[in-house]
């Protein structure tokens, strides 16, 4: 049976509990006051937590991350919807005094040169004298400063961009495992104006990479954080995890709003305006407006029945898998010194491990201080396969790996795996044009709306402002509908 709603109120949904639905939920109510649209608003999640990827556990004093263990701080709008919500005392940083990345090199952890910033060095000294880069491939990366600017438009992969400004060394033992890292993400298929649009701008603003980044630190950095008080590390997480945004959200919106385990399985245009959700559970809710926070593997289905060819383009956007293992170590067990966030490992050493942070270094109130957490991460593209050992399998594989890179002999007194199926959307080249089609597609659905990580960013900052920016559309589009709605 369907629920109907009366004419002085609008309803409207948000599919999807993540913290792009949750960040869209809070946005619409305080939308709604501020322009007098009286809003019901409705969050349907299909599973029985929220949150999505992001997912902070406490075992004991062990605070276990499964997803995000941060934000960025140059994205502002994580640590400003944080602030918002009561949580302003909760932001902190990275151990900055601790902070160094190792990269495995030659099946030996070798340190990341200080200063070398995402990709590009802009310390002397500490690049000539670095283990890392042979000097051949040292004097190939100094190149960026004489190789002309790219001046057309067109995207292009990471990895061609990273080999003609520096070199295949360069994408071979810093790119791909640092910026493909964060995307999960084939550095050959990865769009660089998807996904660090920065580089490009560097390079076309100032000549070179390691112009641009050294004029960009003689400037402050110039991040919009840069205004904010708070933590200033590069990193930001709240004390308790990340998970504290969602629990903080939840509460804020109030009661009634989150439908938890109430799974959307097709959407209907109404005869005259809006939509009808139909339930799992066999009922259906009339609404006027909707925004699909779901991943576009799952909203394809969806839209399947209002528009075939949005559905289609939603279907062509990929999807990777990933698992993160937590393991909890006595300190005593340890067999070298965690000094430093962890390590990123390269394609080229041919390893099924693809990187560790070691959280205890990396962050404070993770754990006692005799105890030790380390997050390894494995599957991705070409070695999906992984994510479905057993656990025990997967234990195996992931101790040998730390023996074999750490000399860690011992078995961890606490495990936790995480696994994301076909979690991680792939921004493979030509993303923006892709993208311009679907939103020119959804132009066709008034009053239907997305957002979420499969589409303009995929880390915690990014899906906020894009939950933020439709539920504002949101409330545009339904403040139209008062005013020509008849007297």
């Amino acid at each position: 049976m369907e629920e109907y709603h009366g004419t002085n109120t609008h309803k409207v949904a948000v599919v999807g509990g993540g913290i792009t639905g949750l960040a869209a939920a809070h946005k619409l109510q305080e939308q709604g006051q501020q322009r007098g649209i009286p809003l019901e608003v409705t969050v349907y999640e299909k599973l029985a937590t929220l949150g999505g990827k992001i997912a902070t556990e406490k075992h004991g004093d062990l605070t276990i991350e499964g997803g995000p263990d941060c934000f960025l701080r140059q994205k502002p709008w994580a640590a400003q919807l944080a602030r918002q919500i009561g949580l302003a005392d909760q932001l902190m940083g990275t151990n900055d005094d601790r902070r160094k990345t190792f990269v495995l090199n030659n099946g030996r952890l070798t340190p990341l040169p200080d200063g070398v910033m995402l990709i590009i060095p802009t310390r002397i000294w500490p690049f000539v004298t670095s283990g890392l880069i042979s000097w051949p491939g040292k004097m190939r990366m100094g190149m960026d400063l004489l190789i002309p600017p790219y001046q057309g438009e067109s995207d292009e992969s990471i990895a061609d961009f990273v080999r003609r400004r520096l070199g295949h060394e360069a994408l071979d033992k810093i790119a791909e495992p640092l910026l493909s890292g964060i995307h999960v993400s084939d550095p050959e298929e990865q769009s660089l104006l998807a996904t660090f649009p920065r580089f490009r701008t560097l390079e076309q603003k100032n000549g070179s990479l390691i112009k641009g980044m050294l004029a960009q630190r003689r400037n402050g950095g110039g991040s919009h954080a840069a205004q904010e008080s708070g933590p200033t590390s590069i990193f930001i997480t709240l004390r308790e995890g990340v998970g504290q945004l969602v629990d903080a959200l939840q509460a804020s919106l109030g009661p009634g709003v989150l439908q938890t385990g109430k799974a959307v399985i097709e959407i209907q245009r109404r005869e005259l305006a809006g939509y009808t959700l139909a339930l799992q559970d066999g009922s259906r809710v009339s609404v006027d407006a909707i925004l699909l926070a779901t991943p576009a593997n799952v909203s394809t289905q969806l839209v399947a029945g209002l528009l075939p060819e949005l559905s289609n383009l939603l279907a062509a956007i990929r999807f990777v898998s990933t698992a993160t293992i937590s393991l909890a170590y006595r300190k005593t067990d340890l067999t070298r010194p965690l000094d430093g966030f962890g390590f990123v490992v390269p394609q080229r050493e041919k390893r099924r491990v693809s990187a560790c942070t070691w959280v205890t270094t990396k962050f404070r109130y993770r754990a006692p201080d005799d105890t030790a957490i380390l997050r390894c991460f494995v599957g991705g593209p070409g070695q999906e396969d992984t994510v479905d050992y057993e656990d025990a399998d997967l234990l195996d594989l992931v101790g040998s790996e730390l023996e074999r890179f750490m000399g860690l002999r011992a078995r961890p007194f606490f495990h936790r795996i995480f696994r994301w199926h076909k979690s991680h959307p792939q921004y493979d080249v030509g993303h923006l044009n892709h993208m311009q089609k679907i939103n020119d597609q959804v132009l066709r659905l008034p009053g239907l709306y997305l957002a979420g990580s499969s589409y303009d960013g995929v880390g915690i900052p990014d899906c906020i402002r894009q939950g933020q920016a439709a539920a504002e559309k949101m409330a545009e589009f339904l403040q139209l509908q008062m005013a020509l709605r008849p007297a």
